[in-house]
């Protein structure tokens, strides 16, 4: 179903009304949690910036993380298929895959 709900997140004491699925709006909440925090940690370590600069901080922090894991779980898939693939050659030489459902 397409049921959408209204958020309000606030980011930086600016509050963003968004229409998201339902189903989105735990995760929405969670990445405003987690925003806010990582704002309250620049806001201790970086105390002479503004809050644009505490935001690009954080957004490249952020980012970096998301590239890492991106980066990680494509070795993980690519590791995955290699596996996958010469499981159905063993498969394909024993006559099994006519067994399987």
């Amino acid at each position: 179903m397409d049921d959408k709900v209204v958020a309000n997140i606030i980011i930086a004491g600016r509050s963003y009304r968004m229409r998201i699925a339902a189903e989105d709006e735990e995760i929405l909440r969670n990445a405003e949690v987690f925003i806010k925090n990582r704002m309250e940690y620049y806001y201790n370590e970086h105390s002479d910036k503004d809050t644009q600069d505490r935001l690009a901080i954080a957004l490249l922090n952020v980012t970096g993380k998301l590239l890492e894991n991106q980066k990680l779980n494509d070795l993980r898939r690519s590791e995955i298929e290699k596996i996958d693939r010469k499981l159905g050659v063993y498969l394909e030489k024993q006559g099994s895959l006519d067994n399987i459902e």
